[in-house]
This record gives structure tokens, sequence and C-alpha cells, in this order.
């Protein structure tokens, strides 16, 4: 049984308790672990990767991770995307000419539909022309570049992809990857080839009377391990150049990989601060260079399974690598000029592995409908990222509770607002330590946090927990059926969400909040979130978009305002049916009894019910004021 007691109250004498600081000192908190990524299935080719990418399930799981609380996940990094470009024949000059138009759709999916940037990596050999005149391969390289980017130019515009990140090729000291057999020299050679390319794409721009040159764009690199200089020459050599003359490096982030080798968060940033103290004692002049781990995972290896990855503990790691690579970035050591990390966690997992490979959903191929199709189920990690996504611009140092002897709580307090004081809004996450559980903790301790927001407000908690919002568990308690039924499915949904565990006014200025974690199944995390009255409504829910899973069953999501979600309790989505005559029914609040604090819900209404009708979603705040209804979007099945 779940025990977790919260009292909100006036500030009066408590003792035994913990109580944080009165007047934190708050920093600037960037929202710098926003990136996934993963490397299609298939054949690493044109065909292959369009396959890949243009699949169903694929365009699902993105749907599906785009369907987070806006501003979870901003980048996705996607290996040999550029596979997508086909090569079509040399120009009269000699120059190649490219068929861009499966790239363009998918991209158009990423952007445009799902409104999530790639990072583009200069990574691959479209039509394999790169290696039919190895010694013309720069000269390639810069006009793929440019033209890749004026073709986008072109269909987007430059304010339009001014978020998209740009990047050398992936691990290439890696012969699993380095398919074009670079050497120190050649590798050098693409390198500067991808700066020129990006350097000179775009056309000057008039603005006020005046010629703007085009806008400048930052190149990431080398995305390298790092291991020894024996085995990775590339990237230490690229290094080693821009260590000369810093100036002129064609790489504006460097960029590497550090994962854990147990599964630990602390892993996982340890292992980048040595790196990183290991290139700043060989190459000091790189100490400028701002730097990012974009595969900061807590294993190796996407695709072995790992109990830890199917519950709440994988959850709990991420926001603890968070939480960790924080303290590192503000503590003024290698890691204080960290410009983000990313996780590679947005594969399409596969049976019989559905929870326990390094995914953000299980994936189930229904191999026995006709015609065959896929479900998804929001694994816990999933919550993590959206409860990451309500924390606001500035954060205090992390506060370290002491529970007993061997556990602590580690809090996280960030505000958003008002000026110089606490702000309008506070989101605090308290993380419990991550044992290998779950497991019930031995002890009973109570920590206080001291609330200090002017004017009328609410608050709101939500957990992550096991077996609580855990649907492996369900999954596991049913057999692990690889073909779950409409039943199952939906019980593992009522469980893929936060658990909301208390909301409700708070009435007096410097209120407390005491948290009473005795006997909660380790680890387990708590977002607590207090409002202002005088913080933005929310808005209208935008891009209400319905997609087909299958027969009588649809994926509803929506799009939130940045700026309005923070108070947010719940959504409730409405539909509107047609009778036998084709006359439109009432409407009727298809969500009722669900927490749904994610801009998403599958509808599946069963026993002969139909999704033939109209759509509507709206916000309900934790002041229970509505959000205005969404456009009507009307869906039929073909």
């Amino acid at each position: 049984m779940l025990l977790f007691l919260l009292v909100v109250g006036t500030l009066a004498k408590i003792h035994g308790h913990y109580t944080s600081g009165d007047a934190p000192v708050y920093h600037p908190l960037p929202h710098f672990w926003t990136g996934v990524g993963f490397c299609p299935a298939g054949s690493i080719d044109h065909q292959g990767i369009s396959s890949a990418l243009s699949s169903p399930a694929l365009q699902m799981n993105l749907r599906q991770i785009a369907a987070l609380p806006v501003g979870a996940v901003t980048h996705v990094r996607i290996h040999w995307l550029l596979e997508l470009i086909d090569f079509l024949q040399y120009d009269s000059s000699g120059t190649p000419v490219y068929d861009f138009s499966k790239f363009d759709a998918f991209i158009d999916f990423l952007h445009d539909e799902l409104r999530l940037s790639p990072v583009l990596e200069w990574m691959g050999n479209p039509g394999g022309f790169l290696l039919e005149n190895p010694e013309e391969m720069p000269f390639y390289w810069e006009h793929l570049v440019k033209t890749t980017m004026n073709h986008q130019l072109a269909r987007h515009g430059s304010s339009r992809i001014a978020n998209w990140r740009y990047e050398t090729w992936n691990e290439p000291d890696l012969r699993s990857y380095n398919m074009l057999n670079l050497t120190a020299d050649t590798y050098l050679d693409y390198v500067q080839a991808v700066r020129r390319g990006l350097s000179k794409a775009g056309s000057p721009e008039t603005i006020e009377g005046k010629l703007q040159p085009p806008m400048y764009r930052a190149l990431r690199g080398p995305a390298g391990l790092f291991k020894s200089l024996e085995h990775h020459p590339l990237c230490w050599k690229l290094l080693e150049e821009c260590n000369k003359k810093v100036r002129y490096c064609p790489i504006d982030i460097l960029t590497f990989h550090r994962k854990g080798i147990n599964g630990t968060a602390t892993e996982i940033v340890n292992g980048s601060l040595a790196l990183l103290a290991q290139i700043y004692e060989e190459y000091p002049n790189l100490k400028s260079l701002p730097v990012a781990n974009d595969e900061a995972d807590p294993v190796a290896g996407w695709s072995t399974p790992h109990e830890f990855q199917a519950d709440v503990r994988y959850g709990v790691t991420l926001i603890s690598t968070v939480i960790q690579h924080l303290q590192a970035k503000v503590a003024n050591g290698p890691l204080s000029r960290l410009e983000s990390i990313s996780h590679d966690n947005a594969f399409l997992s596969y049976h019989p592995y559905e929870f326990t490979q390094r995914t953000l959903l299980a994936h189930f191929q229904m191999n026995e409908t006709d015609p065959p199709h896929s479900q998804f189920i929001q694994k816990p990690v999933y919550i993590a990222l959206g409860m990451l996504a309500k924390l606001g611009n500035r954060a205090a140092r992390i506060e370290t509770v002491n529970m007993d002897a061997s556990h602590s709580v580690q809090v996280l307090r960030s505000v958003s607002g008002g000026m110089g004081g606490p702000g309008q809004y506070m989101a605090t996450i308290f993380l419990s330590p991550a044992e290998a559980g779950p497991q019930l903790t031995p002890f009973h301790h109570k920590y206080t946090l001291n609330m200090s927001i002017a004017n009328e407000s609410a608050f709101i908690t939500e957990l992550l927990v096991p077996y609580i919002t855990d649907p492996y568990n369900v999954w596991q308690q049913a057999g692990t059926p690889p073909y779950p039924n409409a039943t199952l499915r939906e019980a593992m949904r009522r469980v893929q969400t936060p658990k909301l565990h208390q909301t409700g006014p708070i009435w007096a200025y410097n209120s407390e909040v005491v948290i009473n974690s005795a006997n909660i199944p380790l680890p387990w995390a708590m977002l607590l979130r207090v409002c202002s009255v005088s913080w933005p409504k929310l808005r209208r829910p935008q891009q209400l978009a319905i997609a087909e899973v299958t027969h009588h069953e649809v994926f509803i999501s929506w799009m939130e305002h940045p700026k309005s979600t923070q108070c947010l309790r719940s959504y409730e989505v409405w539909f509107k049916g047609r009778d036998s005559k084709g006359l439109s029914l009432d409407w009727v609040l298809i969500s009722e009894g669900w927490h749904l604090p994610y801009p998403s819900f599958q509808y599946a209404p069963g026993d002969g019910g139909s999704v033939n009708g109209f759509y509507k979603v709206r916000g309900v705040d934790v002041f229970n004021a509505t959000s205005p209804f969404s456009q009507i979007v009307e869906y039929m099945e073909l």
C-alpha cells in the first residue's frame, strides 16, 4: 500500500523535520536535456533508410514522443538521415544532382507535424557516389551540405530552421560507421568541407537597407567515443588541429559520447568529467568550446535488455542524470560549458524485449490482426521526461536531505516569473535514493519545503513510483503476452502517466509543504508545482491531430502553448459521434476518470463503438479553471 503524506499549511514550528533554506539563490536553468536519438533498423542505403523512416510503426513512435509536454523533447538525432537523399546523376559540369523528395517528406513530418527539430548528422553516402572519386570528396561534401541547406532554406525559411542542429559524422573511428574509409587526413578534409558548406549556405539578406551576411550555423563534432589514440585517431586528430588554432577550428561545439557501465547516472557524469579533464590537459585551448554529451545513457547497447530499463528505475536514473549534470555545470569545473545532453532512447523495441530495451515506449507488433499493426505503451522514463519539462527557467542549487544513515533525497527547486524573488511559479523535483529496488524503504522521515509565493496560489503533486506508475508490472502480472488484448492495453495505459497525488489551494503567504516518504517503494520521484493565480492562464490547445492506430482505435494528440501549461492539472478529451441516420449525437467526455497531464490520449471505444465523429480538447488547471476548447476536428475511418 502506498503511503505518501503531503500537508500544506501556514508556516509553523515543526520539530524533527528538515527545512530547506528560506531564501535560495537562483541561477539560470537552460533545459539542456531535451534531445533524443536513434538509428533506423535495416540496411544502410537509400531504400533501407527510406523504408525504415516511413514505416507506420516508426512514425507512430515519433508521434508519441512528440506528444510529451511542450519542451520535453526538442531535437531528434537520427543516424543516416542523409541516405534519404537520392543521388541522381552528374550535370554537364560534373556537379552532382540530387532528388530530395523522400528527405523532404520526412523532414516535413518531423518539423511541421511534430514540431521537432532534426539534428542533421553529415553522415552517409547517398547513391554511393562519394566513393567513386575519392580525391574529389571534399568538393562533394561542401556541395552536398550547401545544396541541402539551400534547399531547406528555400522550403522552410531561415527563421523556421533556426533551432536545427548540425553535426559531423557519428563515431567516425568505429569501422561499423566509417563506411567512407576515412583516414586522419581525409577526415580533417571532410570536416573542413562540411564547415565550408554550412558557411556558404544561404543568400545575403538586406535589412534596413544594409546587406547582411548569411546566418552562421554552428557545427557540432566530432561525436566521438574518445577511447585510445591508437584505435580512435580521427577524433583525437581533430582536437589536436583545433588546439593549434582554435579560432579556425571547424567545430563550434565539442561533442562526445559517455555512457554508464552499470546503469547509474554517476558513471555518466564521472566519465564525462574524466574525459574532459584529459582533453583539457592535452589541448588546453579547447576550454573555450561549449561541450555536449549527445549519448548520455546509463549503459551501452540499446537493444541489450535490462530489467531496470522497463520500470521506474530508468526514469529515476534519467532524472538523476539531469540533476547531476546540472550540479557539474554550476560547479565551475570541466562541465561548466555544458551545452546539452541527449539520450539515445527513441528506438523501436521488439519481441520479446518490448519493455526492457533502452526505449521511451514499449512496442508491441500485433502480427495476428488484419492488417498487422503496432501498439505503444509509454514507459516510466517517458513520465520522467514530462516531469523535467515542467521545471522553471531558474534553479537553486541541489539540496540533499539526509533521511537516515544510508539514504538521502535530492531536491531540485526551480522557479519562473518575478524579478529577483521566488517567482510566480515553482516546480520542485524530489528524487529518492537510486536503489537496486524496487523495495520498501525501511525508514520513516519527514522533510519540509518552504514556499514563498506572494499571491493566492495552488499546488499539485504527481508521483513516479514503482507498481503504481508501472505498465511493465501490469504486463508481467498478466503473463507478458506478446499480443496484449484491448483490456490489458487499457490497464497498462491507466498507469502510464504520473500518479496525481494531491492538489489544492494555498491561502497563506510563506506556506510550507511537509512530505512524509515512509513506506514508499524505492526508487521514486515526485514533482511539486506551485502556481500563483497571476501566472498566465491556460491557452487553447492547438493542432489537434487524430491518427489511426488500427480499426476502431485512434491516437489523439495536440500541441501546448509553451508558457501556459505549467499550472495544468489534466486534459479533457471530448467526442461527438453520429447515429445510424448520420445525425450528430451529444458531446461525451471520453477521458473521464483518466489523469491526462500530457497532450495525448489513445481512444478505443470497444463494444462496437465507433471512432468516427468530432473531437475537441481542453485543459483544466490547478484552480479548476478550464482553457478554451481546441478547434473541432472530424475523423472518418476509411
